[in-house]
């Protein structure tokens, strides 16, 4: 992978930022020159329902959208636009480089990157561009303003649309990093009965890293949902939500309900 090269195509490319359909076409163009047949199979592979996309490996498409990203934080007036024009793109690359392009935009312009992601959580359609989303576009803006992101994040958790149900709890991955609330295991108990798949594995998957800050917390709001007399769906979050935590957490959580033994 030639970085040099990729940079300069991707700064010939910004150079049309303010000609919209000019600057989609060349993002085409320039993900087509890139297309290995191993990342194509991986996507195959990994992400059944990718839908449209090239076969750009993910380490390029982080070079494309570190300079995107650098210059959206230089022209924030441009950004909504450029990002939208991004996303409108359609394709799964596309897609990922309006994300990752968000990771220190958001903090710094936190409207913006907000405003940019709800407009387009409609088109939410597998768990890669979804996930990649939440920890790129929202996920920065927990650690310095959780206040914003708490309220959507609980809007988002009741959507009918299960992609949109699980970016909002993939937004609440920022806690493996600060102090959870108890707002935070309110907005999680919305989704702990939940029979999805995509969602159980979600719920799951963010208990045990934000473990890594809380692990009394989630320790005790999976020790709660125990004693709910729990149904399957929430008994297999409750033993695979659990596998980070200390052995004697564990044993605690697995003595309160003997049927995950």
């Amino acid at each position: 992978m030639d970085k040099s090269q990729i940079r300069e195509r991707t700064k010939k490319l910004l150079e049309k930022a303010e000609k919209l359909t000019e600057f989609r076409k060349g993002l085409q163009e320039l993900l087509k020159t890139y297309t290995d047949k191993d990342a194509t199979k991986n996507y195959q592979r990994i992400i059944p329902d990718t839908g449209k996309f090239y076969g750009v490996p993910k380490p390029i498409l982080g070079v494309i959208s570190s300079d995107i990203g650098k210059f959206i934080q230089k022209e924030p007036d441009k950004a909504q636009g450029l990002l939208k024009a991004i996303w409108d793109e359609g394709s799964y690359e596309a897609k990922q480089i309006a994300g990752k392009s968000l990771e220190r935009f958001g903090p710094k312009y936190p409207k913006i990157c907000v405003d940019f992601v709800s407009s387009v959580l409609h088109d939410l359609d597998n768990w890669s561009v979804c996930d990649n989303l939440a920890m790129f576009g929202v996920e920065p803006i927990v650690y310095s303003s959780p206040e914003i992101v708490l309220p959507l994040s609980e809007k988002w958790i009741k959507n009918k649309n299960k992609w949109i149900r699980r970016f909002g709890v993939v937004t609440l991955r920022g806690y493996k990093r600060i102090k959870t609330t108890d707002k935070v295991f309110r907005i999680l108990d919305t989704v702990m009965e939940d029979n999805e798949k995509d969602i159980k594995k979600a719920v799951s998957w963010i208990l045990k890293e934000i473990k890594k800050k809380n692990p009394d917390d989630v320790a005790g709001f999976l020790t709660r949902w125990v004693k709910t007399n729990p149904g399957k769906d929430t008994r297999w979050i409750i033993k695979d939500g659990m596998k980070k935590l200390p052995k004697e957490k564990q044993m605690g959580i697995l003595n309160k309900l003997p049927a995950l033994q």
